[in-house]
């Protein structure tokens, strides 16, 4: 019987992490569901003992020799039977069997929403850096459901869309057909890409500007690992910032959106440095030994994608390029 869902999960040479996320599968007996498939993508080289770890849970190993997550991603989706696609992360826990069910349910309120993104909470909290992260929010979208409409879209006539407050690449569900037709995931963006972070939020810009829409459940739940250091943090912090403004300068030169540009340059940097500010008067969580480099990411990204883009090889494999 053919698939309809298809769990693909990138990595690139951890089988620790890959052997944890698949016995969490196992445990919630998520595996033992005749209607999916699960296929791991080593971006790598290397045959590290990931196959031997898949062959054991019984699920489908991929190896793609290209060098970025939107690659492994990309060859992912193009070995996929299932026509609704669920993406997650390497070090991601999941504990609730109807996880993919309650994803799904929501395609079923609506034949324009290709996008379903679930929550992303805490797996534990031991340290004081994990314990800031929880306190701004962690990668969870919040509690309440969301609905990005095209009537809603509409709104924004100065702001672009906000995908950061929707999109969730470590645990959503994208119908295959939506996908395929925006072109699969640009490999400019995410790890090992040449802007490191974006490729979860662009898809989701490209879906709506093919006329789709986007839901957030908050009830389907997988667990992350929060960074575990200050240094963690930082670096989290100055990547998912460069990747917000270079996503929205790659947005500006393709489509030209101005709201883009004028966000870019102008929106975000301002937007992280109002937060460094309400952290003064207690509406922000982190202090700003820490939004310095979310402020730092922010200016940076347009300039760092200019540069990738156009001074140095394109890459190839999208034709979201």
């Amino acid at each position: 019987m053919k698939p309809k869902f298809s769990i693909i999960v990138p990595t690139r040479d951890r089988p620790k992490p890959i052997e944890t996320f698949l016995q969490s599968l196992k445990q919630s007996k998520i595996l033992e569901r005749k209607d999916l498939e699960v296929i791991i993508i080593n971006n790598s080289t290397k045959e590290p003992p990931i196959k031997s770890i898949c062959d054991a849970y019984e699920v489908h190993y991929l190896c793609e020799r290209k060098t970025g997550k939107s690659y492994a991603l990309n060859t992912g989706v193009a070995h996929a039977h299932g026509q609704y696609l669920v993406f997650t992360d390497d070090d991601v826990i999941v504990k609730d069997y109807s996880w993919i069910d309650k994803l799904y349910a929501n395609f079923k309120k609506n034949d324009k929403i290709a996008y379903v993104s679930g929550n992303v909470t805490a797996h534990s909290i031991k340290t004081d850096a994990q314990r800031q992260w929880e306190k701004k929010g962690g990668l969870s979208k919040g509690n309440k459901s969301k609905y990005f409409s095209q009537a809603y879209l509409s709104t924004f006539k100065l702001k672009p869309w906000p995908l950061t407050k929707i999109c969730a690449g470590a645990n959503c569900m994208i119908k295959k057909e939506p996908l395929e037709e925006a072109g699969g995931f640009c490999t400019l963006f995410g790890p090992g890409g040449q802007v490191g972070h974006g490729e979860s939020l662009l898809i989701g810009y490209e879906l709506i500007r093919r006329g789709y829409e986007l839901y957030y459940e908050p009830n389907a739940i997988v667990h992350h690992n929060h960074p575990e250091s200050e240094t963690d943090i930082k670096q989290k912090l100055f990547l998912y910032a460069k990747g917000d403004t270079a996503i929205h300068m790659h947005i500006f030169l393709k489509y030209h959106d101005f709201r883009s540009l004028m966000w870019a340059y102008i929106g975000h940097p301002t937007y992280v440095t109002k937060n460094m500010l309400k952290y003064f008067i207690g509406q922000y969580a982190l202090s700003p030994k820490y939004t310095f480099w979310t402020v730092s990411g922010s200016i940076l990204g347009p300039y760092v994608y200019l540069y990738k883009r156009f001074l140095e090889q394109k890459p190839r494999g999208s034709k979201n390029e």
